[in-house]
This record gives C-alpha cells, structure tokens and sequence, in this order.
C-alpha cells in the first residue's frame, strides 16, 4: 500500500507510463533476508549511525534522523520472471529461487560485509519504508549498495541516491536541486524517496532487478549501454546493483550449489507453469529456462513454409530443419530469418530417418535435435541421438496428456545427464501445457540433475 501523499502521483504516472517488460509480474509473498525481524546485534543499527548527519539535534529537521526499530518479516519478494530475457539484446538474465542469474553462471554475489553495513547503517528505514512504499528491501538496499552508501571508507551521502528527475517525482513540492540537498542531508527523506520511486516506476520496471537498477541509476530505461547489459546506466551501476540485490539474498540464504549449469530451452506452443510458482516444485538456481513462444514478442520465430512471427524479435529461431525439405530453401529460410537479430538464434532439427541435417552453422548458437520420432513420443531417438555422437542439443517431447509425472521426471533427469555444464536442454511442450504435477515433475527431474 503506497503512502496517502503518493496515491494521486502514482494515478497520474501509470495513465501515461510506457509499456513493461515481458515478464513482469505482480509482488509475491516475503522471503527470508538481513533487515527483517532484526534480533541479532549485527543487524541493528549503531548508536552513531542512528544520529544522522552532523549530530546535531533530529528533533529540529523535518526529516528526524532517529532510526526507528527494524519492521518486522521478510516483507515483499519481487516477482518470478517467466522466462530468461533482455529487450536491449544484451545479456540475458532470469529471477529464479530468488536469485537474479544470467545463462550458465552462479549468481554474482557482492560482498558480504558491505550487505553487513547496509543493514547495519540503515535497515530500521528500509525495511520501514520498503514495506509501507510496497517495494521489496532487496531493491532499496542494492540501490544504496550500488551508489556507495555502504562502503567501509565513506558514510552516507545521499547526493547519488537518485537523479533530480526522480526525486522530484516522489516531491513535486521541491525543486530539483532542493530534492537532491534534502537526499544528501537525511538519511530518512533519502531511503523513504528511494523506497517511494520504486512505487511510483512500478508500471516502468515491472519490479524487475536490472529494470529498477537502470532507472534509479540513470532516471530512464533506454537500450544503447555499451556494457553486457545493453542498456544505458552509469558504467558499472548495473553491475553492482545486481550484485548487492543477490548479496541480501545471499545473507539468509545458501547459494546454489551445483555440478552444473545449463539453460532449459522451452518451444512453447501451448502453456507452462513457472517453477516455484503456486502448487509447483521450486528450480534450485543451477538451472534458467527460457520461453519461445509466440506470445514472447524477444523471439524471432521462422519456418520453412515462410512464415515469421515477431520480424522485429532480438532473438531468432527457426523451426525445424527435415530431409524432406528443399536444401536450397531451407538455408534461404534460416538466412532470412537470421538476417537483423541482434542477439543469439536457434535451429531445431528433426531426424525422419537420415539423421538430424545442419544446414547452416554460421550465426548459429546451439542445434537442438529432436529426439522424438512424432508427436506422440517422449524421447524414443534418444539411443540413436547418443550413437550419432549426440549432433546438437537434445530436445525432448513433453506435450501430450498421456505423459506421466513419473515418466517426465526420470526423461527429464536422465536426458538432463548428458547435457554438459554450460550447455542447453530443449522441451518440447504441445498440444497440452505442462501444469501442476506434470510441471513439478520436470523441475524435480532438472533439480536432481544438476544438483552438486
């Protein structure tokens, strides 16, 4: 629930807001994390902390700078995402077990003891402000991580808290220039600014980690960065950012440990339930999952009799290569389809008996072989795709009501097993979605597979 004073900008901004992300989502339930029921005297805020900037008398500024108790809980947990994903064609990236990864890597994790002073200096307003604002405390706390609030050598200056744009926003009352003294003044009105732009950009960053570093960082959400991430911030705010949203998880949290890595690549023609998502078994962060269907506008989709969906996607695949087609079209196709997507592009292969034909290697990220003869198998070439010496990434068939839990769950762990760290696991799903049990079936056959 936004605060009184915020509801009628909050009505004026989402009527003329851009469109999200993809993936977006509403808030979820709280998760465990530094800052919450605070008992432990590491977690409290010290007394010099408590007395704010200069030490003079809190009881004379607007914004008193006496640190009210840690709220209670674990307050609000930002969405799942449903599928890896980056609209600027930069690095991919997935909220998952909540943890924010990117393709084939252990979460980037800042350091422990700066998550330690951020607590220490500031989680009585954070978690405060983060719950009344409807906003998660990972967010607030990875954004005065990322602008230096929390370092060991220098103490709190609210001056790079946020551009003068975005502070305004929170207090049209107060110029640009005002806004900004009052953030680098106290720490109170700097966090509680903070905590109420997140809420106010909602509809902007869908509560999507990277989205809200890149607009706190730089009061828009723009591709054109020339980082890993594609999108326009202050070098290296992203970066950190990220980093101190996973060390807050990583403060009550294990980090995932795996033996391997990969990337669960799903052609969705029907629909599918999100791992962790209500009566479904939870991923346990070794592994992403991507969405390639034609509801996900990032993905170029191309077939051989011509068609395309989404010319305008960042990402291509082209479904699939076959024997019987013309070899000369068939490259025609792929080339075309290939031509103006800026990020990484996909083959599906079918084997109709001469085995799985690669008809254009150049440009292309990973082959998936289809290692199930009709719609009605699972994964009956799977002896034959090992006997080829596995050409291309296998691809499996989970899209028919006759296909058990138990029979999802083993196909799933045992074709996962030969998929090497860093590679990629295709999943057929059509005519029927994978839901509920069938869906935790999967995820507990790729949790047991790469589990360390």
């Amino acid at each position: 629930m936004l605060r009184p004073a915020l509801m009628l900008a909050v009505l004026g901004l989402y009527a003329c807001d851009e469109a999200g992300q993809t993936d977006g989502g509403s808030g979820g339930t709280g998760e465990g994390g530094a800052g919450g029921n605070t008992s432990t005297a590491t977690l409290s805020p010290t007394s010099s902390d408590a007395t704010g900037a200069g030490g003079s008398d809190p009881q004379s500024k607007p914004y008193p700078e006496d640190q009210p108790a840690p709220a209670e809980g674990t307050g609000i947990s930002d969405p799942l995402s449903r599928s890896l994903h980056n609209r600027c064609a930069g690095i991919d990236w997935q909220r998952i077990h909540g943890w924010l990864l990117t393709p084939h890597a252990a979460p980037e994790i800042g350091p422990a003891d700066e998550m330690a002073r951020c607590v220490e200096r500031y989680a009585g307003w954070v978690t405060n402000d983060a719950d009344a604002a409807g906003v998660s405390r990972a967010s607030v706390y990875a954004a005065l991580a990322a602008t230096g609030q929390c370092d060991a050598d220098t103490d709190y200056d609210g001056t790079a808290l946020l551009p003068p744009e975005l502070c305004v926003l929170a207090h049209p009352e107060l110029d640009g220039e005002a806004c900004v003294d009052q953030m680098a003044t106290y720490r109170s009105f700097g966090i509680e600014t903070l905590a109420d732009v997140l809420a106010l950009t909602q509809e902007q960053h869908k509560q999507d980690p990277p989205m809200m570093g890149v607009l706190l960082g730089q009061g828009s959400i723009e591709c054109g960065g020339e980082d890993r991430w594609k999108y326009v911030a202050p070098e290296g705010y992203l970066d950190r950012y990220v980093a101190a949203y996973n060390a807050y998880k990583a403060s009550s949290s294990e980090e995932p440990q795996c033996k391997k890595r990969v990337v669960v690549s799903v052609a969705l023609y029907t629909g599918m339930d999100d791992p962790g998502a209500e009566g479904v078994t939870g991923a346990n962060g070794c592994w992403t999952y991507e969405r390639i269907a034609k509801t996900n506008a990032e993905w170029k989709i191309c077939n051989y009799d011509g068609t395309v969906h989404h010319e305008d996607g960042i990402k291509w695949v082209y479904d699939d290569t076959n024997t019987a087609h013309d070899v000369t079209t068939e490259k025609a196709r792929i080339n075309n389809c290939k031509e103006d997507a800026p990020s990484r592009g996909y083959i599906y292969m079918v084997n109709r008996g001469s085995g799985w034909p690669k008809r254009v290697t150049d440009g292309v990220a990973v082959h998936f072989a289809e290692i199930y003869s009709g719609q009605y198998a699972i994964s009956d070439q799977f002896g034959l795709w090992k006997d080829a010496g596995k050409p291309g990434e296998p691809m499996i068939n989970f899209g028919e009501p006759t296909t058990t839990a138990t029979q999802i769950q083993n196909i799933a762990k045992d074709v996962c097993a030969t998929v090497e760290d860093g590679g990629y696991l295709g999943v057929y799903v059509y005519p029927e979605s994978l839901r509920g049990d069938r869906m935790s079936a999967m995820v507990k056959g790729l949790n047991a597979c790469t589990k360390l």
